[in-house]
């Protein structure tokens, strides 16, 4: 039999490392060699060999702790880089604008990274409130990320906010974890999340969900500004259009009200 090509290796090798990337996709809480030489039907040392390489690259990072291995912080920059070619975020812009036209606040677009929110599309106030795509806050102490997080299951919830340590940054920063779940039940229930300068002094934000056809939360669309202009009445007067944008994106993604989240009872 003759004996393969380094150019066919090199090509079985992309295939291997890509079927193992894709397979660290679904497995957002880490997943083990052996287990995942077992998803792709890879002898444990060709595993390791390619999560070596994958990992000094920077596409997979290793759990200190677990030994578990996920998708690294560079897919995440390669993620940013094709924003352009994704649904939700096309389907936000229009809205976004429109809110900023109305509210003369900037509105962002956020999603869920590993116990942190980022910004992935984001239109600036004219009051000049500057917000850097890829910028990266914790969940806890910010509207956007208590949207995210309220839709999630209990054990997912408390995994993210045991994992990543609930910082004081203000006085009003939530730091107890059954406050959190507590607080995150109200969220779920009303369908927006406030922050109330729990991140920074100064600074307020009101979020809204936007869901997918599968009725999952995929993004948070918020509001956000200085507690001069964004006063607690002035949010309760934006809830509305928030609401109102969030519901219109999510209907832009196929969902319909009354489709089934996958979130549990907080309590």
């Amino acid at each position: 039999m003759a004996e393969k090509s380094s150019s066919d290796q090199s090509v079985q090798s992309l295939e291997r490392a890509f079927g193992i990337l894709e397979t660290l996709g679904q497995h957002p809480q880490g997943i083990g060699v052996t287990e995942l030489g077992q998803c792709t039907g890879l002898h444990k040392s060709t595993v390791h060999r390619l999560l070596s390489t994958l990992l000094a690259y920077g596409y997979v990072e290793q759990d200190k702790d677990t030994e578990r291995y996920r998708l690294g912080i560079k897919i995440l920059g390669l993620g940013l880089e094709v924003l352009d070619n994704l649904d939700f975020r096309k389907e936000a812009l229009p809205y976004m604008k429109e809110l900023v036209e109305i509210c003369r606040e900037t509105v962002q677009l956020t999603v869920l990274d590993r116990g942190q929110v980022v910004v992935v599309e984001r239109d600036q106030s004219p009051e000049t409130i500057t917000v850097n795509l890829g910028l990266r806050a914790d969940v806890h102490c910010t509207a956007e990320g208590k949207v995210l997080l309220a839709h999630l299951p209990r054990e997912k919830i408390e995994n993210i906010l045991d994992k990543r340590p609930m910082q004081q940054y203000t006085v009003n920063t939530v730091t107890d974890i059954n406050n959190m779940l507590a607080h995150l039940e109200k969220v779920r229930n009303q369908g927006y999340a406030i922050n109330a300068e729990e991140l920074a002094e100064g600074l307020r934000a009101v979020a809204a969900p936007v869901f997918d056809h599968t009725g999952q939360v995929i993004a948070a669309l918020s509001i956000s500004g200085p507690t001069s202009r964004l006063t607690l009445e002035r949010i309760a007067r934006l809830v509305t259009v928030l609401k109102e944008a969030s519901s219109s994106v999510s209907h832009r993604l196929g969902y319909r009200s009354g489709v089934t989240t996958g979130g549990s009872d907080l309590r």
